[in-house]
């Protein structure tokens, strides 16, 4: 307490100092000496300016920030007030966050002091550029004040209606408008439009007057909404519409009157009118109508009552209806189809031709009187002057449609046909007991494999084939061209030639030649299964069932068939082992593949056949699964050993399936006597097997083909031996004729090899090749002359001699 007092005097006394003139007066050392004296015993507190020169208290500090945001017109910076004051910055941000939280009427707002004055201000500004201007947005005053959106927003909101004279719009809170803004422009959209009598897009309104946008659009729907615009809105923002009544009334007028007076309205025509979505339209406008909506017109119930009528006149007479003529021509064929497929429901027998014409199924059925003479005279003709022709149609359904059709023309399902026909068997039938064979068996009698019973009727034989895709050795078997040439000459009559009869009659000499040509056509296949069926029943009444050389001739080719093919496997790995261990191993599995695979397909038919087992696949057509399938349905007695040999297929090595099939060739199933050929024959199958190659690559032109045979050519040529290579071993059949060739010869070899590698990365990168492939075209042809020409001679065997 007595340095408080002990302070109270020394002011004291330093004010009376002050106030009385004395002869002695301080130094400024003494002063400062003073002032640290107090400040260091924290009876004063000071702030020193940045010079040093001047003492502030905090007291004074306070007063000269509220001097200088006075003269700012109550905003500023607080770095330009730190630069004027010259005082430290943390001093002022210090003292103005004190004075901010002590006075309500100051802010700071991103490093400004701002005061409330200088919001009423800004406010006052702002009122007086809003009753100028009409409206504004609170994002031009953020721009112009260069302060905070929402703080901004918040303060002006709170002066709007006391000393802003306006109010905010009540979709959009940052837009500030005057009530006489808004009476103006609603008489401005009201006189615009008010005029308009087609539909007018509302956004070239906007932009032709100057509205602003998003006033425009809210006052623009309360004026139709409230009914103060006669019109609708359709769509929203720039693409919105505005349709008056007037248009509308007109709009609906014309449909109107152009339904009442044709009974059907036409949805491009509706287009042209203004109605986007003519169908939508129709719905709503006729909801009580019965209207059917077809693809480019829609029909109502006089149309529709005035077809049905129609229909029901030809079912009664057993004749057929038009629609074209009381149609109008607008109607295309497809809405006179699905119009008359709505007509139709309620008959059960009406069928639709021609996409205009209704008539019955009876009706169509009766136009195959007029052929009955000539399907009986024709098919015994052809029984008995092609017999061939006919072989086999028990077995497949009497025709080469894998849907058949009933007499009526309907469809027939296929089990239930399979069952018709199992039920309607005959005491003999027609089975194909191999590729090119068929027996006519006796009801009663049994069948062996590789037997003699039952009656051979005709056996086709067919070449042998191998290397599959590297030219074919032998061509088309003759049951191939049989089965091409049967699907033209098996069937009745063509289509052409059936309408060419049925104009001769004169119930249908005025009919649409569209519709006669329907008629034959539904008719054409229950004809040609009926001529067929009683061409088969001919040629059973006139079958010989007394010889068995057919069987023999079938065992036979079976035989010459299988030897042929398991030659050529041998004849193979004796090439293949030729090769390392690896590629060696790579060729045979493609043998498997292959040729192996062939085999196997070839026996699998031939067991299928032989136990009666139906299969919808020939031999070559034969897939993994098919044949899987077909192995399964074998008996118990033959379908291991079969299944076993289908298994090596898929093995590393050639003896288990070589051991497979000489168990299936033996006496106890297919009894085919499997010989090794001698030299000469074996001389004469390669040297055959090198001219088929020679003769492919003659006609080659792709070069990676090219390229494969030549290799494969050479092979033979230097090693006496065949190969069976896929494309992949190309690589090492090159490598392993390096040794037999001349280096320049090897190196065109590899050139070519690359050439082949990178023409076909290009294309899987989708890549210019023109440069890789004008080089290959260069070197194909001394390829093709180096593979042809090329003789046993080489270094390496100038050297062994």
């Amino acid at each position: 307490m007595a340095d408080w007092e002990e302070v109270k005097r020394l002011a004291a006394d330093f004010q009376l100092a002050q106030l009385t003139s004395t002869k002695q007066k301080l130094s400024e050392r003494n002063v400062i000496e003073i002032v640290a004296k107090l400040v260091e015993q924290k009876l004063i507190e000071v702030i020193h300016t940045l010079d040093g020169k001047e003492y502030l208290t905090y007291q004074e500090l306070a007063k000269e920030i509220q001097d200088e945001l006075f003269v700012h017109g109550g905003r500023i910076n607080l770095v330009d007030l730190q630069q004027i004051l010259n005082v430290d910055f943390r001093h002022i941000e210090d003292k103005v966050t004190e004075m901010v939280k002590q006075d309500k009427s100051l802010m700071l707002v991103l490093g400004q002091l701002v005061d409330k004055n200088y919001l009423d201000s800004m406010a006052e500004e702002v009122n007086d550029k809003l009753q100028d201007k009409g409206y504004l947005t609170m994002v031009d005053i953020t721009k112009q004040y260069d302060l905070p959106a929402d703080f901004v927003s918040s303060h002006i909101r709170e002066r709007i209606g006391k000393i802003i004279k306006g109010k905010l719009d009540s979709q959009d809170r940052d837009v500030i408008y005057t009530a006489a803004f808004v009476t103006r422009m609603k008489c401005q959209i009201r006189g615009a439009l008010s005029a308009v009598t087609r539909p007018t897009t509302v956004a070239v309104v906007m932009q032709r007057y100057g509205f602003q946008e998003r006033l425009f659009f809210s006052i623009l729907e309360e004026m139709v909404h409230t009914g103060q615009l006669k019109g609708s809105l359709v769509g929203r923002q720039e693409k919105m519409m505005y349709i008056p009544d007037i248009y509308t009334r007109a709009q609906n007028e014309w449909v109107d009157s152009f339904y009442r007076q044709n009974g059907y309205l036409e949805y491009d025509t509706l287009i042209r009118l203004g109605i986007s979505d003519p169908k939508t339209f129709i719905k709503k406008h006729f909801k009580s109508e019965p209207i059917v909506y077809l693809k480019r017109v829609c029909v109502g119930s006089g149309l529709i009552d005035q077809t049905e009528a129609s229909i029901e006149e030809a079912m009664s007479t057993d004749g057929y209806a038009d629609v074209t003529p009381f149609l109008p021509s607008i109607f295309s064929e497809e809405d006179c189809h699905l119009l008359l497929q709505e007509c139709v429901k309620k008959q059960t027998d009406a069928i639709i031709c021609c996409d205009t014409i209704v008539t019955s199924q009876k009706y169509i059925s009766k136009w195959k009187q007029p052929f009955a003479s000539l399907v009986q005279k024709k098919a015994e003709k052809d029984a008995r002057s092609n017999p061939q022709l006919f072989l086999g149609m028990e077995k497949k359904g009497g025709g080469a449609s894998k849907s058949s059709m009933l007499d009526d023309g309907s469809k027939e399902d296929r089990r239930d046909q399979r069952k018709k026909k199992q039920a309607e068997l005959s005491p003999s039938w027609l089975i194909e007991v191999a590729p090119g064979c068929y027996q006519m068996v006796v009801k009663g009698s049994t069948k062996s494999g590789g037997g003699t019973q039952g009656r051979e009727v005709k056996m086709k034989s067919t070449k042998k084939k191998y290397m599959k895709g590297k030219g074919d050795q032998g061509g088309e078997s003759d049951e191939e061209e049989v089965s091409k040439s049967r699907g033209a000459e098996i069937q009745f009559m063509s289509v052409e030639e059936m309408v060419e009869e049925l104009k001769k009659q004169p119930e249908l000499r005025d009919c649409p030649e569209d519709f006669i040509t329907e008629i034959a056509t539904q008719i054409h296949r229950p004809l040609s299964r009926e001529y067929q069926e009683k061409a088969v029943e001919v040629l059973r009444s006139t079958a010989v069932q007394g010889s068995g050389s057919g069987k023999r001739k079938t065992h036979s080719d079976l035989q010459e068939r299988l030897s042929g093919l398991w030659t050529n496997v041998l004849l193979f790995e004796k090439g293949a082992k030729l090769f390392p261990e690896e590629t060696e191993a790579i060729l045979t599995k493609h043998l498997l593949k292959t040729v192996c695979s062939d085999i196997t397909n070839i026996v699998v038919n031939v067991l299928g056949h032989e136990h009666m087992l139906s299969n919808s696949e020939e031999e070559e057509n034969f897939t993994p699964e098919s044949r899987l399938k077909m192995i399964g349905k074998l008996p118990e007695s033959v379908q291991q050993i079969v299944a076993k040999l289908n298994s090596s297929l898929n093995g590393k090595s050639l003896e288990d399936f070589y051991k497979q099939l000489e168990a299936l060739c033996g006496p106890q199933h297919l009894g085919i006597l499997l010989r090794k050929p001698d030299k000469r024959k074996e001389r004469q199958l390669i040297f055959n097997h090198r001219q088929a190659l020679l003769e492919q690559l003659s006609q080659e032109t792709d070069a990676a083909m090219l390229l494969h045979l030549s290799v494969v050519v050479l092979f033979q040529t230097f090693t006496s031996n065949i190969v069976h290579a896929p494309g992949k071993c190309v690589p090492q059949i090159v490598t392993f004729l390096q040794p037999y060739l001349p280096p320049e010869q090897h190196d065109l070899l590899t050139r070519m090899q690359d050439l082949v590698i990178q023409q076909m990365k290009l294309q899987s990168e989708d890549k210019d090749g023109s440069e890789v492939m004008a080089e290959m075209d260069k070197l194909k042809p001394q390829v093709v002359d180096m593979a042809t020409k090329t003789k046993k001679t080489s270094p390496k065997q100038e050297e062994e001699k």
